[in-house]
Formats: C-alpha cells, structure tokens, sequence
C-alpha cells in the first residue's frame, strides 16, 4: 500500500487545488461559448437570435414599456427595434442562408422603428418627427438610431419598402452633420450627445455601403471637425456630452459613449474607429481572473455615471463594457471580447428554452442590445 501524505501537506495541496478551481473553472464555464461566438459559428448564433426574431413578431408594435417616463419608453423601444435589424442583419450577412428565416423580423422591426408613435416624445419636443420631416437647421441626431436601423435593412434588402424614407432621411442628415462646423448636430432642443452622432455617422456611412454612394471626401472632413471637438486628447475618450453648438464639454469623457462610438463610427471612417477602440484598450480595460469590464470614466475622471452607463462596480460600467463587446469584435479583438464575454455570462444569466435563447438579468432591451454587440462584424 503507499503511504499517505502528511496531513499538513494533503492540507495544503487540497487548498492549492480548491484555489486552482476557483480561479480557471468559473473563467472556463462563462467563457466556453466565446470562442464560437467570436468566430460567428452560426450555432453559437441562432439560439439568440430565434429569441429576437420571436419577440419581434409577436409584438403589436409600439413601446415595450411603460414606465410612465415617455422619453425611456420610447428611446428603449428604439433601442429594441433597432438593435434587432443590426443583429439580425450581421447574422445574415455571417450566414446568408438565414436570410429567408430572419428578413421578416427585420422588416417587422423596420416598420415600427419608423412610426412616429415609437417616439411621441421627440415629435413633441420638435414639433415634428424626423421620419416626416428635418427642418433646415434642425437636430433630430436620436434619428440616427432609426436610420442605422434602416440601413442595415437597406444592405440586407435593396428593394426594401423603408428605400425613399431611408434615401430622405440620410440626406437631411447629411445636409445638417457635414454642414455644421463642430461636427456635431442637437440630440434634442439644446441636447448635444456626441455618441448619438457617432451612430448619426455610422448610419450615414451604412446609406452609403447600401447605396453605392461615394462620400469619403466628406466623412473625412467631418471626422476631423468631431475629432477636435468631440474626443478627450489625452486619454482618446470621447466627452459623453458637449454644450450645444460648441466644443464645450458639460460631461466627462466616459466608456460607454466611446464603446458605441468605436461601434458605430466603424461604418463610415473606420481609421476614426479604430482610434477610438484603441483608448478603450489602452485606458479601459480592467480584468479580475479572466473577467473583464471597460472603466466609465477616462483616466482623472470619476462620477456616478447615469442611465448610459448602467451599473458601476469597481470603475466598470455595465454600459461601457456591454457596448465594449460590439467594438472588440468589430476590430477583431479576440481577448477583450473573450473578457467582456465571460462577465456578461456570468452575471446576465444565460437562459435556453428548447431552440431560443436569452439573457434573464437584462429583459428583451438588454437582449436586443448584447445581440447586436455580441454578432458585430468588421463592415
């Protein structure tokens, strides 16, 4: 028979072992399912993406809550609409045999992302929706959600019923953006956001893959009128919010407005892009035993955050490192995405229910948003 340990090192080498599984298991376990997302298996894809599609069709349109607050119920119902055309539309495009199974959800989506009814409250605050009209010298940038939406309609579907208000829209958008010496137009009266004009671009720039229309002359000029405005020089952040028709900062610069920038700017001036992805990786990462989150606040900065950024814990924001997902895979970067991946299992709660699945942490917003981030594809 062989002899038996000493206790004290059986002792000893059962707590080396204990902490060996601490550190790798939980790591392994949320992160299996990365690798394959990363790389688009459509496997790895669909179960998600059934669960958008589902809930898209089965909607009678309109918000999906009611808060009582007017503009979250309407922004969030924008948020859903449109992130289940970018995520529907990336699977497609990783997977066009699935365009026949997905397209009608898309569609669904389209039609009630452009209904004035979705967002009562920008129409009562302009006096008008953009989808009916952009007055000369107007803002309206929250439309850039809608018109992103449509152009990823508009690049899986060319004949799609959505063209001539896509063509209408993207037009007074251009007019407002290229013209505007900052770079920068109002969200709402007196409201300027500099993340939703990186999605104003970005749905410009997705017109433009649609279309065939060549703008690179202009995105260029207006990359360095917002580049000088807009973003955070030392630290390559980009400010959450200026002082309308300045450059004026009123906010700090903070993850989770750069995360959806380095997103959605990509379809239009990816070097833009690129640079902002790349104050993310040098300044925002934080990893804790193979987990990881994308700080809120730029180096020197700190704050409470708000709605954007969601939840904090240990100078990570939920929205920052959410957002963060889009942008790592867009710019192929396999270990942050693997990073934000793993703490988005571990604290969204994966659920599957026979060939769906979900996030349970989240509901159908948090849903549509982690779909489109986790399927993100280099345009």
């Amino acid at each position: 028979m062989p002899r038996l340990l000493p206790l004290h090192l059986r002792a000893l080498l059962f707590l080396a072992s204990t902490a060996v599984a601490i550190a790798l298991v939980p790591r392994f376990v949320a992160g299996w399912h990365a690798n394959a997302l990363f790389d688009g298996n459509r496997d790895a894809q669909d179960p998600l993406a059934r669960h958008i599609a589902h809930q898209i069709i089965n909607h009678n349109g309109g918000v999906f809550y009611k808060s009582g607050a007017e503009r979250f119920d309407g922004q969030s119902a924008v948020a859903i609409y449109q992130m289940a055309l970018l995520g529907l539309g990336q699977t497609i495009l990783d997977h066009p045999e699935k365009r026949d199974e997905y397209l009608p959800a898309m569609e669904r989506a389209a039609d009630y992302l452009v209904d004035p009814q979705t967002l009562t409250y920008a129409a009562r605050v302009y006096g008008e929706h953009a989808s009916t009209r952009i007055g000369p010298n107007g803002g309206h940038a929250y439309v850039g959600y809608i018109n992103m939406g449509l152009g990823m309609l508009r690049v899986i579907d060319k004949n799609t019923r959505h063209a001539a208000l896509h063509d209408r829209i993207t037009a007074d958008l251009r007019r407002e953006l290229f013209a505007s010496p900052t770079g920068m137009i109002e969200t709402y009266p007196g409201e300027s956001w500099p993340p939703d004009i990186a999605v104003v671009i970005g749905s410009i720039g997705l017109h433009a893959k649609a279309t065939g229309l060549d703008i690179r002359a202009d995105l260029d000029t207006w990359a360095t009128r917002f580049t000088q405005c807009a973003v955070h020089e030392p630290s390559g952040y980009l400010y959450q919010r200026v002082k309308t028709g300045t450059c004026k900062p009123v906010d700090a610069p903070r993850g989770s407005g750069t995360a959806i920038a380095a997103y959605a700017i990509a379809f239009a001036h990816q070097d833009l892009a690129r640079k902002l992805y790349g104050a993310l990786s040098a300044h925002g990462y934080i990893t804790i035993a193979g987990f990881g989150g994308i700080r809120e606040y730029a180096p020197g900065f700190a704050g409470k955050g708000d709605g954007n950024a969601g939840p904090i814990l240990l100078g990570a924001s939920v929205g920052a490192s959410g957002f963060g997902l889009g942008a790592a895979r867009m710019h192929g970067d396999r270990d942050g995405y693997t990073y934000l991946y793993r703490s988005t299992a571990l604290a969204g709660i994966p659920l599957t229910s026979g060939d769906q699945a979900r996030y349970g942490a989240g509901g159908i917003l948090g849903d549509a948003l982690l779909f489109a981030m986790l399927t993100a594809r280099r345009p």
